[in-house]
């Protein structure tokens, strides 16, 4: 691969609807952004291009086009039609090798096995290439033809190491030394770098620092500085194995340096999807969105909300608060200072009562939000540490000491030694919900491991066996699910110090998850539905725990919709786990036996009850599915014989209507 000072020259060929699919079936979503800056990473992008019915994915259209990749419309006559997109694609990426030369590296977003020969014959013509997928749902043969292969699961998750255990990737450390080893045997060490990442990519091509959490190589091999020695020439980096030496003698009175004390809180905002927002910026925005919000007669939602004030920064190509515009919207949906339409918080919901906003208070209750998160997250506060990271360096306890004490009038957190707490009124408040009643009951009941004490570690140690057997044992996994969350319950009910009350709804998730899935495949369709019922309560957009519970939610709802036909002893979707909810919904609703499609209108009028939020989600999805073509879903003259826009119609109409009674009932 030709080098150059700006590194080399790429082009991206995204199998859009292979990758968006698997990701929103697996993780609940599809990070464009975290899969741009890794490929942005690795030189300049030429060509990036997308193909996909953007129909049915709107919702990725404008980080795509901003990250200025070019969208290819591919319209769907139907469900089969994935050749379609992989034979475009595949001509479109041989094009270039013949027109543009000077692209060195070809990078393939995509899981599909149909993807193998086009990758051999790139390299064939001595292009680099790079695979970038899901690991449930990329082929292993495709993964061994690329130069280099990301599984993308690494680009998003927050627990790098379990994510690689989870995914079976070489171990760096072992790779690393054999691939020294290797060189060594050769006579090449100290060896160049790039080199030494090719002799590792030969031993294994899963290898990519990407997987790791390292944007480049030389960042994947300093942390591994106890194993090599790193010298630079000039640009270049040459690597060798480090021979063992005596460590050095700790100096005398030598004093560490003190960690940031404000460190840890951001970083459990930004693990928990909260980045903290600077306080002139936080305002601006905050204005901004009163401002959008007046200026509208009808009722806008948190996203379209969102689309406007983007817009509106990118006209006045102001950055700062235009990248500020998700975590600030993610503010205002747990602030509790706005009111939705159907009165569950959601980003899809209309906003009502927008004319009471004030600024002042507004800006007040996301900076409770702040504070809320970390106390729900079992983080202790001390004012004067937590006030630099939300109002400044030079702030004094003062704003965070009144954000608490409102905090405790509304009987939300009480103090503890000298932090805060849950209080108990929001443990009970959640033990008392209807959806939770067969799991709360199930777990006032569960017994403890005999002789383990009754700790945070003992909760956390139950947890992970639980998820280690969940594959196998759904019985096992879920009684451990139960008597983590029972021991967690007991922490938080004596004021425990750093109890999570999110750990506790989380480990509570978990157990309906697998008490469903347990019910599920033992036929016991009636025993499952309080179960996902449960889970589907827990599952609330403007909850803290909610970006842990994201990933299940839709995997969740695909099996959750099949009851209607089990039931009744019908035929459901194959490969539920994978399927996109819409598109089961559509099968299921639109079924040859009518009694399914009645069955599933009572489990989604159940649902809606619990978490109208996603009746919102499937509704926007099977619009998605409709033609722009033809938004009403009649047949055309090109579509004889096609009913599939008449059925996303049918089920569009449904949930439409659902939304609505739920709204006039609750507004």
């Amino acid at each position: 691969m030709e080098m150059r000072l700006d590194g080399p020259q790429i082009a991206v060929f995204m199998d859009f609807e292979n990758v968006a699919t698997s990701a929103e079936a697996t993780l609940g979503d599809f990070d464009v952004n975290a899969v741009m800056a890794l490929l942005r990473s690795r030189g300049r992008l030429l060509i990036k291009r997308a193909y996909a019915d953007w129909g049915r994915f709107p919702r990725y259209r404008r980080a795509l086009l901003e990250s200025g990749v070019d969208l290819f419309q591919l319209y769907s006559f139907g469900m089969q039609q994935k050749n379609r997109a992989d034979v475009r694609l595949a001509i479109d990426a041989m094009e270039v090798v013949f027109t543009r030369p000077n692209i060195d590296v070809y990078a393939i977003l995509s899981g599909d096995s149909d993807f193998t020969e086009l990758i051999h014959k790139l390299r064939d013509h001595g292009k680099y290439t790079i695979g970038i997928g899901l690991h449930s749902a990329t082929s292993d043969l495709l993964r061994r033809a690329c130069d280099e292969f990301i599984f993308y699961e690494t680009l998003v998750s927050e627990e790098l190491t379990d994510i690689a255990d989870e995914l079976q990737l070489p171990d760096p450390r072992e790779l690393l030394h054999g691939a020294l080893l290797a060189a060594a045997q050769k006579g090449e060490t100290p060896i160049f770098a790039g080199r030494l990442k090719q002799i590792m990519l030969g031993l294994d091509s899963a290898f990519s620092e990407a997987n790791y959490g390292f944007s480049q190589f030389r960042a994947f091999l300093e942390a591994y500085q106890d194993l090599i020695t790193i010298q630079e020439q000039g640009l270049q980096l040459y690597i060798n194995l480090r021979q063992p030496e005596a460590p050095p003698p700790t100096p005398p009175n030598v004093a560490k340096p003190i960690a940031d004390p404000g460190q840890r809180y951001r970083s459990f905002l930004r693990e928990a999807g909260l980045r903290v927002v600077e306080p002139s910026v936080r305002r601006q925005v905050l204005a901004d969105f009163l401002a959008t919000v007046g200026d509208h007669r009808e009722p806008l939602s948190l996203n379209a909300v969102a689309d406007l004030l983007r817009d509106r920064y990118d006209t006045e190509n102001a950055l700062t608060p235009k990248v500020a515009v998700p975590e600030m919207m993610r503010l205002l949906v747990m602030s509790d200072a706005l009111t939705f339409a159907g009165g569950q918080a959601t980003g899809d919901a209309p906003l009502l009562n927008t004319g009471e906003l004030a600024l002042e208070r507004l800006s007040e209750a996301c900076e409770m939000a702040y504070v809320w998160r970390l106390v729900e997250g079992g983080v202790p506060i001390y004012p004067e540490q937590l006030a630099p990271v939300l109002f400044g360096p030079d702030a004094d306890a003062g704003p965070v000491t009144a954000l608490c004490r409102k905090l405790i009038g509304e009987d939300r957190i009480i103090p503890a030694g000298d932090a805060f707490t849950i209080a108990p009124a929001q443990v009970n408040r959640l033990l008392q919900r209807t959806e939770l009643a067969t799991a709360i009951s199930n777990l006032n009941r569960v017994g403890l491991p005999p002789g383990e004490p009754i700790s945070l570690l003992t909760a956390e140690e139950l947890f992970r066996e639980a998820s280690e057997l969940r594959q196998k044992d759904f019985t096992g996994s879920a009684q451990r699910y139960l008597q983590a969350a029972r021991i967690q319950l007991e922490l938080l009910r004596t004021g425990q110090a750093r109890a999570g009350f999110d750990d506790f709804k989380w480990y509570l998730a978990s157990y309906c998850s697998a008490k469903a899935g347990h019910a599920f495949v033992s036929n016991s369709y009636a025993d499952a539905v309080p179960y996902y019922l449960g889970f589907f309560g827990l599952a609330q957009e403007a909850d803290g725990v909610w970006p842990r519970i994201q990933r299940l939610v839709n995997p969740m709802c695909s099996y959750f919709f099949a009851i209607a036909g089990k039931q009744l002893g019908e035929g459901v979707p194959p490969n539920l786990g994978r399927s996109l909810p819409a598109q089961v919904a559509l099968q299921i609703h639109n079924h040859k036996n009518p009694e399914v499609g009645r069955t599933w209108e009572q489990l989604m009028e159940r649902l809606a009850d619990v978490n109208l939020g996603m009746i919102r989600q499937i509704w926007r999805e099977v619009r998605g599915f409709m033609s722009p073509a033809n938004p009403q879903g009649t047949q055309s003259p090109g579509d004889a014989g096609d009913s599939s826009g008449m059925r996303a119609e049918h089920t569009r109409t449904f949930l439409a209507e659902l939304i609505a009674q739920r709204e006039a009932a609750n507004g």
